[in-house]
């Protein structure tokens, strides 16, 4: 393969790559071709094509799986962060159906920092919620929501499989989510989480933990998430004060 339009040959590949990806030749989560493979593709040394490979890893169109090979990523779901939002709404919006796989949902009490988050007493009966957020069939996040139990009385007898949380505080309790504030912390998914989210023990995400506020600012849940990092990316918008 020869260098054209002054082009190194590494970039033509890259190029080539990224054209078969955008006409679908390489669909979200096909495997590309082994190094050999493009070696021979292409008539090229190997180190050119992990040159080129390299830029599409780190451009996010392609990724890694230990083990496996190189795959075409699939595309992120997107949230800009400054503004209260909704998992099931976001899902909506990127065009692919929220759902949701209840894991436990009981009355526990409160550990010392979710009673401090929510503002109760250590000790407290807080209804906990855990449940795998979903797109389509594909699980994007496992969270765990404790809510006040005596603010929500019968929250436990809720089927959240079939029912949105917020709407249900909403309709049933009166209480409107206004705002939340969360925390981000990079982490390597455990062995349980990696077998809940459909992937490898070690594989990057994000852990976030939030604590929702209603129309009166009053503290109403604590949440606690991890959050797949090959599917899931948080943006900031930034304005000039």
């Amino acid at each position: 393969m020869a260098a054209i339009d002054g082009l190194p040959l590494y970039r033509r590949i890259e190029t080539d790559l990224r054209d078969r990806i955008r006409s679908g030749e390489l669909a979200p989560g096909a495997r590309v071709e082994t190094e050999v493979e493009l070696m021979e593709r292409y008539d090229v040394s190997r180190a050119t094509v992990r040159q080129a490979l390299g830029g599409l890893i780190a451009t996010g169109s392609l990724e890694v799986r230990r083990g496996l090979g190189t795959y075409v990523a699939a595309a992120r779901f997107e949230h800009t962060i400054g503004g209260f939002y909704s998992f099931s709404r976001e899902i909506e919006r990127a065009g692919r159906r929220p759902g949701t796989r209840v894991l436990d949902l009981r009355v526990e009490p409160a550990e010392a920092s979710v009673a401090a988050a929510l503002g109760i007493a250590v000790g407290a009966s807080v209804v906990a919620l855990r449940r795998i957020r979903l797109a389509d069939t594909e699980p994007l996040v496992v969270e765990t929501s404790r809510l006040p139990a005596q603010r929500f009385p019968g929250l436990e007898r809720v089927d959240f499989s079939t029912v949105r949380l917020y709407d249900t505080l909403t309709t049933a309790y009166g209480c409107r989510p206004t705002r939340a504030r969360e925390t981000f912390e990079p982490i390597l998914l455990t062995a349980g989480e990696a077998r809940l989210l459909d992937q490898r023990r070690g594989e990057p995400a994000l852990r976030v933990e939030r604590i929702a506020y209603d129309q009166d600012d009053d503290p109403i849940e604590h949440c606690r998430s991890t959050v797949r990092g090959d599917r899931y990316r948080y943006a900031v918008e930034l304005r000039e004060r």
